[in-house]
């Protein structure tokens, strides 16, 4: 099967997407339910062919599926690590899914005598990692699902085996193998001049905003019902604008 990203195949997320996302992923852990989302934006997609994407070409998906569903701009929010202050910044999705082919793809290279094949983690390695009881461990799984080494004699290593500057060399290359795995913004406070590094991290980003949409729709499905005894399914298969039109009329 062709992957969804490569057919450009997904879609935005309707109300009952939404709905059902933020119903079932309520007690999930970040990748699984990451891994909803794109399920619902590409139902004809096998689960096990979305779980393969590497760590960066989902995010980029997501950020996809975002953008279908509510638009390229995104509103950021972040608190000052010196003053608390609150802090607002624009964001847009298009810069973070340009060259959105580019990186992600396996590649080798040879340090402190060792050949190294490296593949960047997908969601499958994710999983595994969150099940760890400590970042030592989630980064020693990692490790030992993403990188195949070999000595001088042509022989495997374990990657345990590997003295720590290997190691350490190996995870840097795995990172950058795609930019997207790991984003960061340098941001300025504007009360008190404080600059720091803010990651984003995309799938806790977009479950926040789905949280959000989700009670919206909600409220709206509650109002609407109460007004016209329409059932949910009615409700949330109207359209955003159709919705608003008669939520103005129900006020």
């Amino acid at each position: 099967m062709v992957a969804p990203m490569a057919r450009g195949a997904w879609r935005g997320l309707s109300g009952a997407d939404v709905l059902h996302i933020w119903e079932v992923g309520h007690d999930l852990p970040s990748g699984e339910r990451a891994l909803l989302v794109l399920a619902a934006a590409a139902p004809d997609a096998a689960f096990d062919e979305l779980a393969r994407l590497p760590l960066g070409a989902r995010d980029r998906a997501l950020l996809a599926v975002r953008t279908a569903t509510l638009g390229s701009r995104i509103d950021a929010f972040a608190q000052c690590p010196a003053c608390a202050g609150a802090l607002e910044f624009p964001l847009d999705t298009g810069p973070l899914l340009a060259g959105s082919e580019a990186g992600g793809r396996p590649q080798t290279m040879r340090t402190g005598g060792y050949l190294l094949n490296l593949r960047p983690p997908d969601c499958r390695d994710e999983a595994a990692a969150e099940r760890c009881v400590d970042v030592a461990s989630a980064e020693a799984v990692l490790l030992a699902a993403c990188v195949c080494a070999t000595g001088d004699d042509g022989g495997p290593v374990p990657v345990e085996a590997l003295p720590d500057s290997v190691r350490r060399a190996a995870a840097d290359a795995i990172l950058a193998l795609d930019p997207l795995t790991d984003v960061s913004f340098d941001v300025t406070c504007a009360d008190c001049g404080c600059g720091w590094s803010l990651a984003f991290d995309v799938p806790a980003f977009l479950w926040q905003e789905i949280g959000h949409h989700a009670r919206r729709l909600v409220g709206e499905v509650a109002t609407l019902a109460r007004a016209y005894g329409w059932s949910e399914h009615d409700i949330l298969a109207m359209s955003p604008a159709r919705r608003q039109s008669y939520l103005a009329w129900a006020g």
